[in-house]
């Protein structure tokens, strides 16, 4: 659709690209402004190698906000998108994770996609569908889809991984490239498996106090146990309803996937779903061990036996 869109010329004022995190929609909007700079500057590739391109802006949330401001949009990016193209045809700016513009950023947002200049780009970049409909709908959406099992597990390989390893870092991203590089990656591996088992198994016993002894455990490596536990709690879910060990995604638990009973599935798919939802409150600014506790508490409340 990009490729066409060049050919053509046919290039819209503002796309929308939207999936789960580390499957390419940075590295993809990064090509698409090079290509578009590249359309009137013969030089564009030296100065973007250099990240000094003047006609290409990217915007992200800053270190110590858990927001993107309404001050970044009004009075950084609106003035600069007013300006000209200085050595290109065009001016790009690149959003970075737009699903953290606060709602007055988002509402000054929409001002510019509503009247754009007719030089301006912009590329919205998002992990989550939760934006304002009004800019959703101005927007030419390119949605980015799961990358499959296979693909992430050969990716892995080719990096050098352990075959053991690059199996299981390929489950555990679930479609996500880059959450999989990090499992890869992590160096406390087989301890991580190891407490992600232990704090299902203790928040399985009913005793609250495991709420605060599995948080605290998490801050170990927080992203990569919690995951661990999402994936956990699914073959949980998976062998409830099949008995079948040929479908879990880590076989090596079926002691302790057998040792969970009586819950109520449908708290605990909840659980599972709000346990994603909180972790990615890792990558803002946001207390770790708070975010841990409210996880831990999820996990509990969908592993209590049934009434």
């Amino acid at each position: 659709m990009l490729k066409k869109a060049l050919k053509s010329g046919k290039v819209s004022h503002a796309y929308l690209f939207v999936g789960l995190e580390g499957v390419g929609k940075s590295t993809t909007a990064w090509a698409l402004a090079c290509s578009l700079l590249a359309e009137g500057d013969k030089s564009a590739d030296f100065f973007l190698r250099q990240g000094m391109h003047p006609d290409l802006m990217v915007l992200k949330k800053a270190d110590n906000k858990t927001v993107i401001t309404k001050e970044q949009i009004s009075g950084e990016m609106e003035p600069w998108l007013a300006l000209k193209p200085y050595r290109s045809r065009r001016r790009v700016v690149i959003i970075e994770e737009c699903h953290l513009l606060s709602l007055e950023a988002a509402n000054a947002l929409l001002k510019t996609l509503e009247e754009p200049p007719g030089y301006g780009v912009l590329i919205l970049i998002s992990n989550e569908t939760s934006l304002l409909e009004t800019i959703v709908s101005r927007c030419q959406i390119i949605r980015f889809s799961p990358v499959a099992e296979h693909l992430v597990e050969q990716y892995l390989l080719q990096r050098g991984y352990e075959a053991d390893k690059s199996r299981a870092a390929a489950r555990l991203g679930q479609g996500s490239l880059a959450a999989s590089l990090r499992a890869a990656e992590e160096p406390e591996w087989e301890a991580s498996w190891e407490i992600a088992a232990s704090i299902v198994r203790g928040l399985s016993s009913g005793e609250k106090g495991q709420i605060f002894t599995g948080a605290e455990q998490m801050n170990q490596a927080p992203e990569l146990v919690v995951r661990i536990m999402e994936t956990i709690l699914r073959d949980i879910c998976v062998y409830n309803e099949t008995r079948e060990e040929r479908f879990l995604v880590i076989p090596e638990n079926i002691e302790l996937i057998q040792q969970v009973k009586g819950f109520e599935p449908s708290r605990l798919r909840e659980a599972i779903i709000q346990a994603a939802r909180l972790k990615r409150f890792y990558r803002r600014n946001v207390n770790p061990l708070l975010i841990n506790i409210n996880i831990a508490w999820e996990v509990y409340q969908g592993l209590q036996r049934s009434v």
